[in-house]
């Protein structure tokens, strides 16, 4: 007796309209077909090739590469999966045809959605989700196809209505009319542009999509809008009645009730692994194959949820293969004659099913699982594959079956459960029935009971049916147990890690590009300014070298500076305060770039403040205070400025104290001034004539050996009622008045939001300079020599410099951060001397020290330098003093008269004191000192009886 499961491909069955008892044709007779359709046959050779490829995967290969044709047969995908497709229009366009131009068809419309794109196997991100007939460029943050701030691809999706528009992508070239609209089918009009970092050859496109919107139906049996689906039921009742690619049957020749039962049988949920989110029991994820006979695919469509199509009463319907129960039972009084009864072979057996799918997690490539697993010691006793292959005699009966619908790995898994336990457990039996059969159709579950062979109510399922000439009916059943369709869970399959070879075509940027500049001084004591350019390494291993561009910020074009692999690089000579852009792209072996990165640097080298003083020191010796300090780092330095200030509680600043010594050139680190307590201020200078940023101070609160003399002071705040020169008072203090008049500026000062109303509408409207004239000459009564110390105090304000409307980082600004005003403005003292109150000196830069004269003058200088800033100078007092001198003689005759001694160098007062130290006195003889003046004073010697006498003496005399 022949195979079961063999005769289950061949059988014909019918079902007979019974008042007429005519035949029925089934239409699928017309294709080659039997008249009713299994989801399971055993096949006369294997199916799939123990070695090497098949038609499976080649065609699963096939699908997703992209064919240059016009006459490709289109597949039609229900549910996801991921396509190529048919260049059917390519062009070119463009300067140096810049532009390429491509259609790409994909499938059968209308599709649901394109959920991704890949160009070359990368994703692209694009601006946008996409939609049908909407363009979208590559999104910024795209590495691959996004470079230098353009999208280097354009894609208009279509979804394949029929009547969908004409790609305006595409509409401006000549050779796309308005008519070319591809109707009913999804495409892609793409536009590429031309890098040659990017594009080695034809691009390669695939799309991953949401198939074909089908109709489903409700419980009532009403048609509903054609909708993205993956039940199966739908989508072969689609592929059934479809006029285009399906056989195009009518609503009239189709079970619709079978169908929708069907349906809800596809969406049982499932647990697929223990932890695992519930799953449809079967799902059509599938790329139909056009090319094939239309019986080929529905075999295909069916063979992945169970399926039998079978033929009745004139109408197609949909079984599915699961759990059910008996509708009828046949006894002995039913059955006529005697029976067939059959056990699977060995040819018709397995102990190890091998199911071949779509994997979505290894590029939609053709992907096995098999039961028995390979480790089955989770499995029981009986349903490892040992156990089985020793009951098999200890053959391996290896079955191999390709089920193109699945792309769920548990779904197939259970596929290959239930065909090894069906397998086993498929008894057949062929009968002759009474009248009774009538009752039945393919797919139907009916319990036998029959003693001669042991059956008590025993289940079988209807696999076909012949209705003879003498109105019995003929059976071929198959064995049924429920428990072969119950789900069973599954081992979660493990994560392999994917195995993703580096792509040519593709190198990864540069990490970081750090900017920083620096000073170099060549041999001869040249000192320039250096960009330094770090590059941070690209995580790329096959990079071959780096590229370094710079170019100021005003240039259009950048200047290729260096290549190679190091990652630090200097530009020499770049100009001070100027903005440079910079940047590096990672190259490799092939000449494939990757994108810039970009970093953007204001050159602060030689404007940047120099270096606060270190190590600042005060050593005092006798009349002298020696200062020293540790030379500062900056190569751009000019000199040292050294100021002083008489306070000594450590409130003295740079601003309130006055020049001691205005240059101390390099490379000094030491000098020696006047002792004086007070406090000792120290900056360096650069090139530029930047000042550090703080002042380094030293206290001195050594007593001077000397004794100083108040001659006069002179405080000029709060009234500075002296002259003024392109300054004014404003709040008692002297300002640079502005060069703006009020009736020149233009506009309402109300409508300025960007400045304050004292700064006008003008920006850097004050004078360059201006000073204050003392009200009074100071005169000291006659020419000698003086200490003069002064003490300035000063701010200095910007009313342009809004907080709010600064640009740019403060750490490129070359001064504090609280901005430049102070090292744009300032006061400073000047004075001019003169003997005679007519004929004065020049006015020169005061400093604290000696000055011989007998009439001062003194004047404030104020500078801004941005005419934006103006310094703002509340107190001015100036500080004569004079040092107590000796005058001595010796050794002189004094005369029997009165002597007159005459100083070389006049006192300034006759507060002075004399010492007289006579020789050769006698008893009783003495002297008197009189009229003393500051040119000197008379002796006059006499004996102890009045009388003058003349004497050898000595003098000293102390005072100012």
């Amino acid at each position: 007796m022949g195979s079961v499961l063999e005769k289950a491909g061949e059988v014909v069955g019918v079902s007979k309209i019974l008042k007429k008892f005519t035949w029925l044709q089934n239409p699928l007779i017309q294709l080659g077909a039997s008249l009713f359709l299994s989801w399971i046959l055993r096949p006369k050779t294997p199916e799939i090739e123990d070695f090497g490829t098949n038609a499976f995967d080649d065609f699963e290969k096939g699908l997703l590469v992209n064919k240059q044709s016009n006459d490709n047969n289109i597949p039609v995908v229900y549910g996801e999966r991921l396509v190529g497709g048919s260049r059917v229009f390519v062009e070119s366009s463009g300067t140096d045809n810049e532009f390429l131009y491509i259609a790409l068809v994909l499938t059968e419309g209308e599709i649901n959605d394109i959920t991704e794109i890949r160009i070359d196997d990368q994703v692209v991100t694009w601006s946008g989700d996409l939609q049908d007939n909407v363009q979208r460029t590559v999104a910024s943050n795209d590495a691959n196809y996004y470079k230098d701030g353009v999208s280097l691809v354009t894609v208009e999706p279509h979804y394949g209505t029929d009547g969908q528009s004409t790609a305006s992508l595409l509409s401006g070239l000549s050779s796309w009319g308005s008519n070319h609209k591809l109707s009913g089918l999804s495409y892609l009009a793409l536009k590429f542009k031309w890098d040659q970092d990017t594009w080695g050859g034809m691009p390669k496109i695939q799309a991953k999509i949401q198939g074909k919107k089908v109709v489903s139906y409700n419980s009532s049996l009403e048609a509903q809008s054609p909708a993205y689906s993956t039940n199966p039921a739908w989508c072969i009742l689609d592929y059934l009645t479809n006029t285009r690619y399906g056989k195009g049957l009518t609503a009239s020749e189709i079970d619709l009730q079978s169908f929708y039962n069907a349906s809800q049988v596809c969406v049982t949920q499932v647990t697929p692994y223990s932890g695992g989110s519930d799953i449809n029991i079967f799902d059509t994820n599938t790329a139909v194959d056009t090319s094939r006979k239309l019986i080929d695919n529905l075999r295909e469509l069916i063979k992945g949820c169970r399926g039998y199509i079978p033929y009745t009463q004139g109408k197609y319907s949909l079984i599915i293969e699961t759990t059910g129960s008996a509708s009828i039972t046949l006894t002995e009084d039913d059955i006529i004659g005697g029976y067939g009864l059959a056990i699977p072979t060995k040819n018709e057996k397995y102990n190890r099913v091998i199911a071949s799918f779509v994997n979505p997690e290894k590029n939609y490539q053709v992907d096995e699982v098999q039961f028995p697993p390979i480790d089955d010691s989770g499995l029981t006793s009986a349903d490892r594959h040992a156990t089985m292959k020793s009951a098999d005699g200890g053959f391996l009966l290896e079955g191999r079956f390709e089920f193109p619908t699945l792309t769920s790995k548990y779904q197939a898994e259970e596929m290959a459960e239930v065909i090894l336990r069906r397998s086993r457990e498929a008894i057949g039996l062929t009968l002759n029935v009474t009248f009774k059969g009538y009752e039945l159709n393919i797919g139907d579950i009916v319990n036998v009971t029959h003693s001669s062979i042991g059956f008590s109510a025993k289940p079988f399922r209807i696999l076909g049916m012949t209705f003879n000439q003498d109105f019995t009916v003929s059976l071929t059943l198959v064995e049924h147990q429920d428990s072969h369709y119950t789900w069973a869970t599954k081992v979660q399959a493990t994560t392999v890690p994917n195995t993703t070879l580096p792509n040519p075509f593709t190198i990864q940027p540069p990490a970081s590009v750090t900017l920083d500049d620096t000073l170099v001084e060549y041999n001869d004591g040249t000192v320039i300014v250096a960009l330094d350019v770090s590059i941070g390494a690209s995580p790329d291993s096959f990079v071959d070298y780096y590229q370094v561009e710079y170019k100021l910020s005003t240039d259009s074009d950048y200047i290729i500076y260096a290549q190679g692999s190091g990652l630090n690089h200097r530009v020499l000579n770049v100009i001070d305060q100027k903005v440079y852009n910079v940047r590096v792209k990672a190259v490799n072996s092939l000449g494939v770039s990757s994108t810039y990165v970009t970093a953007t640097r204001t050159i602060i080298g030689a404007v940047e403040p120099p270096s606060d003083v270190e190590d600042f020191s005060c050593n005092i010796v006798g009349q002298e205070a020696h200062l020293g300090w540790t030379q500062i780092p900056d190569l751009d330095l000019a000199y040292y400025s050294l100021r002083f200030s008489k306070e000594t509680d450590g409130s003295a600043t740079w601003s309130n104290s006055v020049a001691l010594v205005e240059k101390i050139s390099r490379p000094a680190t030491s000098i020696s001034v006047p002792a004086r307590q007070g406090t000792y201020l120290i900056k360096a200078v650069d090139k530029l004539g930047n000042f550090s940023s703080n002042a380094t101070a030293i206290i001195s609160n050594v007593t001077s050996v000397l004794n100083f003399n108040a001659v006069a002071t002179q405080s000029e705040h709060p009234t500075f009622s002296g002259t003024l020169t392109n300054t004014l008072i404003s709040d008692s203090t002297i300002r640079l008045d502005s060069s703006e008049l009020f009736d020149s500026a233009s506009g309402d000062f109300d409508d300025e939001t960007t400045r304050f109303f004292d700064s006008g509408v003008q920006n850097a409207d004050f004078y360059a300079s201006g000073n204050y004239l003392f009200a009074d000459v100071i005169d000291i009564g006659s020419k000698h020599t003086a200490r003069i110390t002064a003490t300035l105090s000063q701010t200095s304000d910007n009313p342009d410099d809004l907080f709010d409307n600064r640009t740019g980082l403060f750490d490129s600004s070359n001064s504090n951060f609280d901005g430049d005003t102070p090292a744009n403005a300032n006061a400073h003292l000047e004075i001019a001397t003169s003997d005679d109150n007519s004929t004065y000196t020049a006015f020169q830069t005061f400093v604290i020290g000696d000055y011989t004269a007998r009439y001062f003058k003194f004047r404030v200088v104020l500078v801004s330098r941005d005419l934006a800033s103006t310094p703002v100078v509340s107190e001015v007092t100036v500080t004569i003093d004079m040092a107590d001198r000796i005058f001595s003689g010796n050794d002189i005759t004094s005369g029997a008269g009165t002597k007159t001694v005459t100083f070389t160098n006049p006192y300034k007062s006759v507060n002075y004191a004399v010492g007289i130290t006579a020789e050769d006195m006698a008893t009783g003889d003495f002297f008197t000192v009189s009229n003393k003046t500051v040119n000197g004073f008379d002796v006059l010697f006499k004996n102890s009886g009045g009388t003058n006498v003349s004497r050898t003496f000595d003098f000293i005399a102390k005072g100012f």
